[in-house]
């Protein structure tokens, strides 16, 4: 009979004070740190976490999960803190190691040796500059074609980058392995919320489908019954995409920067990108209501960070663009190509099936009426509702470099 290994919750606690204490100790050299996005959504953190069980108690490779959100901003994704909890873990988040657990005495760009990514392919600036190494790297975005010397590159098309790192585990993670069905149990709330429960057909390839069997027979819903396709993940999918839209308690500054990422282009222009599940007139009503202007708050957000050009990507039921730039460091010809190629740039189909590709379909609106504001603004409807950020983002960064545009990075 299997040894149970400790729980997800029991593993977390003892692995992250035992890297801290070695973290101030300077004994970090036998430690693998992996790592998700900055933007810290489910499938991210979901990937990380149950990554570094795996690594450590099926591979015996010292690894911890290090979250790139603050502690005590956590709560701005209600749909982690709930798989949290569905997975027996501690549903404020403490159980995890979070950027702001590591004091300022450790240099994130000097303290690390190893690094495995997971759900992108690049190391973020903060951790560049030291003798850290990348490792390996599970993701399914583009391959930006970095660390080509790392022991694994597991990097291809996949609805949720949960089901790839389940994959990379699967031969090991057997019966006898004793792994705690916690650790299925999270990175199924992974797959279920990136592919609305294999529902989206546009989204779900074989490696989705074949690791949420897996997952779900080694999870605590495998005790259910057996796997019965998007039926067994609809009442899970349904919660966290609740979950998800449930923003009414937060500020638009909070709404920004729930779900975040920024880059920089070759020709130094800052590009942040927002996806927020509310309706723009809705958003704007409220901050209204609230005694707020909207743009206002949009322009405090844009200042903060220093932004050459700020995308706002609505994900509540239809999807919208707002952009708006800054006319004193975008070139109005870098404007102007902008626009006109978010307008009419051709999106690759996703499934490369025969058929013509799509634009975005954007259509203009003045929904928003004329801002008051020094920035230029272009706000639309988006009938392409198969383009979310992992298109948009790599559209945007070609057209403000002048390159073809070429969609499918970045989500």
């Amino acid at each position: 009979m299997a040894t149970p290994l400790p729980s997800l919750a029991e593993f977390l606690r003892q692995n992250k004070q035992q890297f801290l204490q070695d973290l101030d100790a300077n004994n970090v050299d036998k430690w693998t740190v992996v790592m998700g996005n900055e933007a810290g959504d489910l499938d991210t953190i979901a990937s990380s976490v149950a990554y570094s069980y795996l690594a450590s108690k099926l591979q015996n490779t010292p690894t911890v999960a290090l979250v790139q959100t603050r502690q005590d901003d956590l709560y701005l994704r209600k749909e982690n803190l709930y798989a949290l909890d569905f997975s027996n873990l501690d549903s404020t988040g403490a159980d995890l190691l979070c950027i702001d657990d590591i004091s300022d005495s450790h240099p994130l760009n000097t303290s690390f040796s190893k690094y495995v990514l997971v759900d992108h392919n690049t190391l973020e600036d903060v951790f560049e500059g030291g003798a850290g190494k990348v490792v390996g790297i599970i993701d399914h975005h583009a391959d930006e074609g970095n660390y080509p010397d790392a022991a694994f590159r597991e990097i291809e098309a996949a609805g949720s980058c949960t089901s790839l790192v389940a994959r990379h585990f699967e031969k090991e993670w057997t019966v006898e392995s004793g792994v705690s069905p916690d650790v299925a149990t999270l990175l199924l709330t992974g797959v279920a919320i990136d592919t609305r429960g294999l529902s989206k057909p546009d989204e779900v390839k074989p490696v989705d489908e074949s690791s949420a069997r897996f997952l779900y027979a080694n999870s605590k819903l495998g005790q259910q019954g057996s796997f019965q396709g998007p039926e067994s993940l609809e009442g899970l999918d349904k919660k966290l995409d609740d979950k998800k839209d449930d923003v009414g308690d937060l500020s638009t500054n909070d709404l920004l920067r729930r779900d975040y990422k920024d880059f920089d282009t070759s020709n130094n222009l800052k590009v942040g990108l927002a996806s927020v599940p509310l309706r723009l007139k809705a958003w704007a009503k409220r901050d209204k209501d609230q005694g707020k202007n909207f743009f206002d708050e949009v322009e405090a957000y844009f200042a903060k960070h220093n932004l050459s050009v700020l995308g706002i990507l609505t994900t509540k039921r239809e999807r919208e663009l707002l952009f708006l730039t800054n006319k004193d460091t975008v070139p109005a010809d870098v404007e102007k190509r902008l626009f006109h190629g978010l307008e009419t740039s051709k999106i690759p189909r996703k499934d490369k099936s025969p058929g013509e590709d799509k634009t975005l379909e954007l259509k203009e609106t003045d929904k928003l009426g004329k801002p008051n504001h020094p920035k230029h603004t272009r706000v639309w409807d988006q009938g392409n509702k198969e383009a979310s950020r992992k298109v948009i983002a790599p559209l945007v960064k070609s057209l403000l470099e002048g390159q073809s545009a070429e969609a499918g990075g970045d989500s």
